[in-house]
């Protein structure tokens, strides 16, 4: 009898710990989350207009470590335009994004996130890119607004070849994705 309450006992104090760390998220937290897992989703569904509300006016973008160059500003518009052009051309994308970890600090955040990008073209194309992403992001109003965002490339596979080769097709497939869209 005494081990069957001292079992029951460890696992109420395991229960009460293990609840305790799973403390619901705030608001802000669900904002930015949502606003980061629908960064790669809008991305690779080619929803433009969309995944530009999720950044500021003026947005940092840092791919020196795939590309070399330098991190620059850019106009949210113009950074969906770039991504219109490049992004629709592959006959698949799918941004991988696993391990999500948020910090808010008052109007301030960032968030960390391991991704794979991986990109089809045609029967043989494909190339991925592994690493993981750093975005800043800033309070606007009830929602979270990206920034910056920082990709740190660890490691590659397949071959950069497809990307020249897709510009080719973008505006065709986006046009393409466009005409599917449900009108409401």
């Amino acid at each position: 009898m005494r081990i069957r309450n001292l079992f029951i006992l460890l696992i109420g104090v395991v229960s009460m710990n293990l609840n305790a760390q799973s403390q619901p998220l705030s608001k802000d937290e669900a904002i930015i989350r949502s606003n980061i897992q629908s960064f790669s989703a809008m991305a690779d569904q080619g929803a433009f207009e969309y995944l530009g509300r999720l950044f500021a006016p003026q947005v940092t973008v840092d791919y020196t470590s795939l590309f070399g160059g330098e991190a620059a500003p850019v106009n949210r518009e113009d950074l969906m335009k770039q991504w219109a052009a490049f992004l629709p051309g592959f006959d698949a994308t799918y941004h991988d994004l696993r391990n999500l970890k948020v910090n808010v600090d008052g109007d301030s955040a960032t968030a960390f996130v391991d991704i794979t990008a991986s990109h089809w073209l045609g029967d043989e194309g494909f190339w991925a890119v592994s690493g993981n992403y750093e975005f800043t992001l800033q309070k606007s109003g009830d929602n979270w607004v990206i920034i910056s965002v920082t990709l740190n490339s660890q490691s590659e596979s397949g071959s950069r070849d497809i990307l020249g080769a897709a510009p080719a097709k973008a505006e065709q497939n986006l046009s393409k994705q466009q005409a599917e869209l449900v009108k409401l």
